[in-house]
């Protein structure tokens, strides 16, 4: 069976957003967030979180990993991860987890790309995009047959 995960990072205490967007897409199987909400976990409730940089919340962990129908995604801010715009240990933490699928945040940018055989997906920030481009978060449909759609959308600040 399918499943739908709404990708959100870096809200920065944008509270309302997070609402907005849990209760404008109240179907998904999961409510994911990549770090940097400066929010404790029972206000970010439905969103499981990994930390960011600039949370304060000790509770949640660096990393995490998820299956999801046949794939195994591998959560995490990026800070620890992402030099000088290159992915490189991204996809080493990727596998050595057997992952192959990456949620990162920390660049407040969109990003989908595939290297090495590992999807990395960043739904860009919620508050604010470094690129000029308006914020944004992502949904994603895990299909049956292992095809991964996902779809960028924007938020209208």
């Amino acid at each position: 069976m399918s499943k739908k995960v709404l990708l959100v990072s870096d809200n920065h205490f944008n509270k309302r957003i997070l609402n907005k967007l849990a209760e404008d897409f109240s179907d998904m199987n999961y409510y994911l967030h990549l770090g940097d909400s400066e929010m404790y976990e029972d206000e970010l409730k439905p969103f499981i979180s990994v930390r960011g940089n600039n949370d304060f919340d000790q509770s949640y962990p660096k990393e995490r990993v998820i299956t999801i129908n046949d794939h195994n995604v591998f959560m995490t801010h990026g800070h620890h991860y992402i030099s000088l715009g290159r992915y490189d240990l991204l996809i080493k933490r990727a596998k050595e987890l057997a992952c192959d699928v990456v949620f990162f945040g920390h660049t407040h940018r969109f990003t989908d790309v595939r290297e090495d055989g590992i999807r990395l997906i960043n739904p860009g920030s919620c508050s604010h995009n470094r690129d000029g481009s308006p914020p944004s978060f992502g949904l994603l449909t895990f299909e049956d047959d292992g095809k991964i759609d996902l779809k960028r959308y924007n938020i209208k600040i």
